[in-house]
């Protein structure tokens, strides 16, 4: 025990004094993180301000140049007259529009150099406007440079000299100032474009070159590449770990950089490490000697609680000997375990008492309960072995299954048997002779599981249920005989649930629609039918679950044929007025519909001429009237009948009276509009409604193509005969007049015709038959 006191106290003083000091490792290194990229912004703003000066000097040089003095000598008078330009650049050039040497502050290293080929010279010409070079060498200077351009722009807009500033990475006091402001003794301030080419580092013979020109990868470097600002720790090529900072100018495309080694960067922080350490382990070789006193001190008391302990388990001593009556923790820890033991004590008394009552729950549960060990020996049987099967439950403890029962019933049930001894849990329900008798059995067999795994035996829970499996098997044999009468009726029966689910469907299904009907169950009603056809459904079948039997007519397509059905939803309402399911009975009603069809046709047909008889007739002059009171258009109804109708029937017989109304009937129906309606009243009275009459003279032009239809000869039993009719014409009034007004002033007009002698049309235009129209023909 004291070991490992001292020991944790070692490990705690450890611990704590690394947390500490990694803690305050991590908030310095964002400290100086943080003032290093701060220090690097300043500098960068000093680049930036110190680019923006030396362009605005080039600026000012072009300003001062004459148009009329652009030439070699006018230009280097330009720039010598700006004594700033000697100090701020290594040289300042002038060159023409094709990149040729006019003139420079410095004489060129070599005899009158071009730059046209140089980026800076073409953008500069492209774009017209000062940039900033990446680092090259120069033309003129023959020195690793960064050139600053600015265009002179003749009248015409176009570039007519370039002034060309150039920096000298090598000799410069561009530099200088951010030079010394590198951290530490080994930290330095670089510069890198945002190609990665250098344009200042310590090592001047780098300059020029590619950041990533040496073998190795700093993730740093290449990060800030990729756009990053700020700080991070990285490790150098040379496996040196840094803190660098970086930090874009506004002005062009350079990063400015630092390093900062860590290792210099946190040598006072390695120098408290180490002293905190030796510090550390003192403290913690004093304390764990003190801790060791202090823990035989107070562990004394725990000592006579283990003696006592030992006294009660080997040499049988009462519980009394736990009872304390200090007033400290262990005291308190002897007093809870003779309380706890108390307990326990009082607990297998109350786990007698359940043990009973489980005893009395099991024997009147009307099922067999026992429990069989590995073995198959009974150790637990209830009072129902002696109800069902005649064995006394209390004389089967300790016998074997086949002792009690016989081998054959251990035969019937030892595959279950072996299978719960594999631990597993079966349930089954067997049929057959059980001593003597038939039985159909439920039974469960669980596993008796010890914690390593192992089945020390397994529960058995036998229930008789012959009565219900003779009831279900009654039950199943009435719906199969209900399944087989719905399947050959012609009907499609469904049962849908609340939630428009089909829970049944009859074999109908696959021969209406080649559904198996097995597979409706679970299935929405919509899926079935069809989204449409199931909207259309919806309301009817909505009313069935409110509890009223309501009737539904569709069509459908069964197999490519349309075909009309007709379904009645019939709610299944429960005593509590609830609707669990509605079911739906759909025939098909086709041919029914059909028929009642031909019947309406036909009474709304005359037999012998196949046109509109009286019926049909009112109900196309209702809709007439009323759709011409919407309308612009006229109307107008012609009465017609046959002259002399009466004289053929009697003189050739009502064969060729029959013969001559159909071929009447024939005539007007082909020498009307598709907008006319032509119709038999009785005998030989005909009336024609023309519609869409744009103006009251196109009415005689109708009746005159009447005429002229019927003015053939007919050709009656094979010889020709002279047929002629009357016709009286009444337009539509207009206001309240009626269907019955209108067809009485078209009779008027007929009576009119034929006291005029027949064999012509009177026109009533609603204002009384005319004074002098003469329509006899």
């Amino acid at each position: 025990m004291t070991c490992v006191v001292i020991a944790f106290v070692l490990a705690a003083t450890t611990v704590l004094t690394w947390l500490a000091l990694s803690m305050a490792e991590r908030d310095m290194k964002a400290v100086i993180g943080q003032q290093q990229f701060s220090l690097l912004s300043l500098a960068a703003a000093h680049i930036d301000e110190q680019l923006a000066a030396k362009r605005l000097l080039l600026a000012s040089i072009a300003e001062a140049v004459p148009p009329g003095q652009r030439n070699a000598d006018g230009l280097r008078a330009a720039i010598e007259r700006h004594a700033a330009a000697a100090a701020e650049f290594a040289n300042v050039a002038a060159f023409d529009a094709s990149g040729q040497y006019l003139a420079s502050l410095r004489p060129p290293s070599q005899p009158n150099p071009n730059v046209a080929d140089r980026n800076y010279f073409e953008q500069t010409m492209a774009q017209k406007r000062g940039i900033i070079s990446p680092p090259v060498r120069g033309r003129v200077s023959n020195l690793p440079v960064v050139a600053l351009t600015h265009p002179i722009i003749d009248s015409g807009g176009d570039v007519q000299t370039v002034l060309v500033g150039s920096i000298d990475l090598l000799n410069s006091d561009f530099f200088h100032h951010f030079n010394t402001m590198k951290p530490g003794k080994t930290g330095f301030m670089f510069i890198m474009t945002t190609e990665g080419i250098l344009v200042n580092h310590p090592n001047k013979a780098r300059l020029l070159e590619h950041i990533n020109a040496r073998p190795g990868l700093n993730l740093g470097t290449q990060r800030a590449l990729d756009g990053f600002e700020g700080w991070m720790e990285a490790t150098n090529k040379d496996g040196v770990d840094g803190i660098y900072s970086y930090k874009r100018l506004n002005a062009t495309n350079w990063i400015v950089a630092v390093r900062y080694p860590t290792d210099e960067a946190f040598a006072p922080m390695a120098q408290m490490r180490r002293q905190a350490v030796l510090a550390a382990s003192g403290f913690a070789a004093v304390a764990g000697l003190l801790s060791w006193w202090m823990v035989k001190v107070l562990l004394s008391p725990l000592q006579k609680l283990r003696n006592n302990l030992l006294a009660i388990r080997t040499r049988g001593g009462d519980i009394r000997l736990l009872r304390s009556s200090g007033r400290d923790e262990v005291a308190e820890l002897s007093e809870a375990l003779y309380e706890l033991t108390a307990e326990r004590q009082a607990a297998q008394d109350r786990l007698a008492e359940s043990e009973k009552r489980a005893r009395v729950i099991a024997d009147n549960i009307p099922a067999l309960v026992a429990y069989i060990d590995r073995d198959l020996r009974y150790r637990f049987t209830n009072e129902h072995y002696q109800f069902l099967l005649g064995q006394d439950p209390r004389a089967m403890i300790g016998k074997r299954i086949d002792e009690v029962f016989g081998p054959a019933m251990l035969a019937r049930w030892q595959d279950c048997i072996d299978l719960v001894l594999d631990g597993r849990r079966i349930h089954i329900e067997r049929a057959g002779d059980e001593l003597e008798r038939y039985l159909h059995l439920m039974a469960e067999l669980v596993p008796d599981c010890a914690p390593d795994g192992t089945v020390q035996g397994f529960y058995l829970m036998c229930t008789d249920i012959t009565e219900r499996k003779t009831a279900e098997l009654a039950q199943a044999a009435s719906e199969k005989r209900l399944r087989l009468i719905a399947d050959h009726l012609p009907v499609m029966i469904s049962a849908i649930d609340p939630a428009h689910v089909l829970q049944f469907g009859n074999a109908t299904y696959r021969r209406w629609l080649d559904i198996d009907p097995d597979t409706l169950p679970g299935r929405p009603i919509a899926s079935v039918m069809g989204q449409a056809a199931y909207a259309e459904a919806r309301p009817a079948l909505e009313q069935a679950f409110a509890g009223t039997v309501t009737e539904f007519e569709s069509s459908a397509r069964l197999h490519g044929e349309l075909r009309v059905l007709e379904t009645t939803f019939v709610p299944d309402v429960r005593k509590d007025g609830s609707v669990p399911f509605v079911y739906a009975l759909t025939g098909d009603v086709t041919r029914s519909r059909e028929v009642e069809a031909e019947l309406l046709r036909q009474a709304r047909r005359d037999p012998l001429t196949g046109i509109p008889n009286r019926r049909l007739f009112e109900d196309v002059l209702d809709q007439a009237i009323e759709r011409v009171r919407r309308q612009e258009y006229q109307l107008a109804l012609a009465y017609l009948d046959i002259d002399n109708f009466k004289h053929i029937n009697d003189s050739l017989g009502h064969a060729a009276g029959d013969e001559v109304l159909k071929e009447f009937a024939l005539r007007l129906a082909g020498h009307v509009r598709a907008t006319d309606t032509v119709a038999r009243l009785a005998g030989d009275e005909f009336v024609i409604v023309f519609e869409n009459i744009r103006h009251p003279g196109e009415v005689q032009l109708l009746a005159e193509k009447v005429m002229a239809a019927v003015a053939p000869d007919f050709h009656v039993l094979g010889a020709p005969l002279r047929v002629t009719t009357s016709i009286g014409i009444a337009l539509y009034a207009g206001g309240s007049e009626t269907a019955g007004g209108l067809i009485g002033r078209a009779d008027m007009a007929l009576y009119d015709t034929k006291r005029r002698g027949r064999n012509g049309f009177t026109i009533d235009s609603g204002q009384g038959l005319p004074e002098a129209v003469d329509t006899q023909r």
